[in-house]
């Protein structure tokens, strides 16, 4: 089973609501809709709780926001319940009949995958979107840099600790998460596959993609070793 199935229930979910702050999202949305046109159909693939796709179809764009969590999925049609929630696999998109004009990959949440499996994703992405923008949090040049050995947070009534651990042979980020609210508590280990921004270019050329520009985040600047995200925009 991938780990991400079970991963995202509501203590997950719950604090990572409540740790992202509503001026990150509007930057975010502000940076997304640099590359669409008026009213562009949107995918959102995984949507979280649907925070990217709901401010999206504020400005008028027509969305699908596709994830695994049922609670993420719940929480999201509760909110924007007008709007084409499903709930599936990322690495089965090609199943789910769906035509866009701009993809998203938001939330560090590339490289859930194997790298077979991240390929296929990225051909999926291709053949539904002549334009996708990826949020990863995990390039090598973001991450080695300044990866913390563990971290310590609470938001949204969860407290969160997170102990990293980087495979080398492997090029892995394993991290081993525990989330409690006072009552309950839920440990999983997250598991991202980490590439330099070279790779994902090169994945993303092979994927269909023929232009891959790529920032260090929502201000446009150039993406460098140390940045803090990389976000690649591709265009077939």
């Amino acid at each position: 089973m991938k780990w991400y199935t079970d991963f995202f229930t509501d203590l997950a979910n719950d604090f990572w609501r409540g740790a992202v702050q509503p001026a990150q999202t509007s930057a975010e949305v502000d940076f997304i809709t640099g590359f669409a046109a008026p009213g562009a159909r949107v995918l959102d693939v995984p949507c979280g709780s649907g925070r990217h796709s709901i401010e999206l179809a504020r400005r008028g764009h027509r969305v699908t926001g596709l994830d695994i969590s049922a609670d993420a999925i719940a929480h999201a049609r509760a909110l924007a319940p007008e709007l084409d929630w499903r709930q599936g696999d990322l690495a089965e998109l090609a199943g789910q009949d769906v035509v866009a004009d701009l993809a998203i990959c938001m939330g560090n949440s590339f490289g859930y995958l194997d790298h077979a499996g991240s390929q296929r994703f990225l051909a999926d992405l291709a053949s539904v979107a002549p334009i996708l923008v990826i949020d990863y949090g995990c390039s090598a040049e973001a991450l080695l840099p300044q990866l913390p050995g563990e971290l310590r947070m609470s938001a949204g009534g969860v407290d969160m600790v997170a102990v990293n651990t980087y495979d080398v042979a492997g090029g892995r980020l394993l991290i081993d998460f525990t989330f409690t609210d006072g009552e309950r508590t839920q440990r999983s280990t997250c598991v991202q596959h980490v590439y330099t921004a070279a790779e994902l270019t090169r994945m993303l050329q092979a994927a269909g993609y023929a232009s891959v520009d790529l920032y260090g985040d929502t201000d446009g600047g150039a993406f460098e070793v140390g940045s803090h995200r990389l976000l690649a925009v591709a265009r077939r």
